[in-house]
């Protein structure tokens, strides 16, 4: 549940990325919705960071005194032109420009048309099956967590007869009915993937134990939406590994691509490609879930080994409360790398944004 959350989340737009055209009625188009927001590149700042260091090293280097005539001229030259490649360097992308490759951010939107937009766009998504699907899991998750709560704080008068406390109310009676209603609804994620969290399992021990990079080589393909390999910002950008006559591209190593080759990165739409993850959060977010997936099986021991009566709830909701929060930091950390993907590698351009860039490029042209 919380993966498939943290995916969708990152898919999500604000509304400044809808106002600046980043989603449009169609939705994040491309496969995989990697390419979903571009706020800000993170390009330019790993730049900056490449030159400050350049610049540190020649600064800290020892000096040799050497005896000779004075250039002070040509030393200040070189200082002026050294401050000018560096401006020129690290100076952030314009998002009015378009950029080598022909992309160009798209054109702002007001609040108005933001509004249509989200509006169209979250209609698309709940009337595609799993958009549907996962609309009403999550509404039946809210509605059923929302009861349980309210019997919880004693907000329900009707069910306290002859009193809450007691074992026969029809608040005792549907705060039993309501919490295994909810443990069924965490078993259809937490057991219902058990086949697909044990073979990222599978291939995580085969990476982690064995020392084949193919087993993490995998991972990377089946979390292509916000997962890196080492080596892939290197990868040409005109680069499609879906093509079924995709030739790789000459002195790349095979181990900055996924497997199968065709789950790689697609081709970006900025022509930057985003820097390569941090390889425990693959192993965080693999083995939080199956931690989960462990934490429910030992939940339904309790809730279906146990009788309203004798069942320990304190144990109840310890493994209630463990099990949502690895899943839920496993899904934010899905969801936060997804978003920073997104962000240097580009968003689709509506036709219709095509349009409007282009009558704005003419109205530029006719005021110069």
């Amino acid at each position: 549940m919380f993966h498939a959350f943290g995916s969708v989340g990152s898919n999500i737009p604000t509304l400044n990325d809808i106002q600046t055209g980043k989603f449009s009625q169609e939705g994040w188009s491309g496969p995989g919705q990697r390419r979903n927001s571009l706020a800000h590149r993170e390009t330019d700042v790993e730049v900056l960071e490449v030159r400050r260091q350049r610049t540190m090293s020649i600064a800290q280097s020892p000096k040799v005194p050497i005896i000779s005539e004075k250039k002070e001229p040509e030393s200040s030259v070189e200082v002026a032109s050294t401050q000018i490649e560096m401006s020129s360097v690290i100076a952030p992308h314009d998002p009015n420009i378009p950029y080598a490759n022909g992309y160009q951010f798209p054109p702002k939107h007001t609040k108005k048309q933001a509004f249509k937009i989200a509006m169209k766009g979250s209609w698309n998504f709940v009337t595609t099956p799993f958009g549907f699907l996962l609309t009403i899991y999550a509404l039946n998750i809210v509605a059923w967590g929302g009861m349980l709560f309210l019997i919880l704080i004693h907000a329900t008068p009707a069910m306290a007869h002859p009193s809450y406390n007691d074992d026969y109310s029809g608040a005792k009676i549907w705060l039993e009915i309501t919490a295994q209603i909810l443990n069924a609804l965490f078993c259809v994620t937490g057991l219902g993937l058990i086949p697909w969290r044990f073979r990222d399992l599978y291939y995580l021990l085969v990476w982690r134990l064995q020392k084949k990079e193919e087993g993490l080589r995998h991972l990377a393909g089946i979390h292509r939406n916000w997962f890196r390999l080492k080596g892939s910002q290197e990868i040409d950008i005109h680069f499609d590994p879906s093509a079924s006559s995709a030739i790789l591209p000459e002195g790349l190593n095979e181990s900055a691509l996924a497997l199968p080759i065709s789950l790689s990165p697609d081709a970006p739409l900025t022509g930057e490609r985003a820097s390569a993850s941090k390889y425990w959060m693959m192993d965080f977010v693999v083995w939080m879930f199956v931690w989960n997936t462990f934490l429910q099986i030992i939940l339904c021991g309790f809730m279906w080994g146990y009788n309203r009566f004798k069942r320990p709830g304190a144990a109840v909701g310890a493994l209630i409360s463990l099990a949502c929060i690895v899943a839920s930091a496993a899904g934010y950390l899905v969801f936060r790398e997804g978003k920073r993907v997104k962000k240097v590698e580009g968003v689709p351009v509506s036709e219709e944004d095509m349009k409007i860039l282009r009558e704005m490029r003419e109205k530029e042209g006719a005021s110069v």
